[in-house]
């Protein structure tokens, strides 16, 4: 399971980094931050499965980071010398809240926390998946299990569906955004059949949403919500075949 640790104290780094080599070895730490603004990058860089979050960091807040995003595509477990942050905390749905100094039981158990979370979350994905995939004409919405809540998705709200490393991002028409941890391929698999089209690597359109497309200079697709997406060489042919 990948961790990413932020922090603005070096010291507190070290700490707990410390503390999950010698006590959770099974974790990967693959970032440490000491701002928020090289933490967006990192996060959208690595994709931990979890985040341990400093709330103090001036002149900013831990929170201030998670507000960046609509749907929180990891796990918090936040990491704070004072109490007084724990209803805002809540708010976030944080898995857990540490007070510094860090007792070894209560990291082992926000650890414990976070895997069978996650492991749950997958077992749902992987549930659905397999069903949907086993009768793929039966798809008229997608089930997607957040860290908040399951949203559940009618494929007519979906304009189209950006990849975000291995995650997939859900662009819908009432302009909400809906982070998924499945990447673009396992629904190009899903919904290549239900009017969707991969136009690039990065990007799967709904056709239906489809205004018009631009080969003057750069080819690219023009959405009725006026959004332009880059239109592959090689997918173009097949894409304008579909309209």
């Amino acid at each position: 399971m990948k961790v990413l640790l932020i922090d603005d104290e070096i010291r507190s780094l070290d700490n707990l980094s410390a503390l999950l080599r010698n006590y959770c070895p099974e974790l990967e730490i693959v970032g440490r931050c000491q701002n928020i603004n090289t933490a967006y990058e990192q996060i959208e860089l690595l994709n931990p499965a979890v985040v341990f979050l400093d709330v103090d960091m001036p002149p900013y807040t831990g929170f201030d980071l998670l507000r960046k995003y609509e749907e929180l595509p990891f796990e918090v477990i936040f990491v704070t010398a004072f109490d007084h942050y724990s209803i805002e905390a809540i708010k976030f749905s944080a898995l857990y809240y540490l007070l510094k100094p860090i007792k070894v039981d209560d990291l082992k158990d926000a650890i414990k926390k976070a895997q069978l979370k996650i492991e749950r979350n997958q077992r749902l994905n992987t549930n659905y998946f397999q069903s949907i995939l086993q009768n793929p004409n039966d798809i008229r919405r997608l089930v997607i299990n957040g860290n908040k809540e399951t949203d559940i998705i009618e494929l007519d709200q979906i304009i189209y569906i950006e990849a975000n490393n291995s995650y997939s991002t859900f662009h819908l028409n009432n302009d909400k955004r809906i982070t998924s941890s499945k990447s673009i391929k396992e629904y190009e698999q899903m919904l290549s059949t239900k009017g969707f089209f991969r136009v690039h690597k990065s990007y799967m359109v709904n056709i239906s949403y489809v205004l018009s497309v631009e080969k003057v200079t750069n080819d690219v697709v023009i959405l009725k919500n006026n959004q332009h997406i880059p239109l592959a060489v090689r997918r173009k042919e097949a894409f304008l075949n579909c309209l």
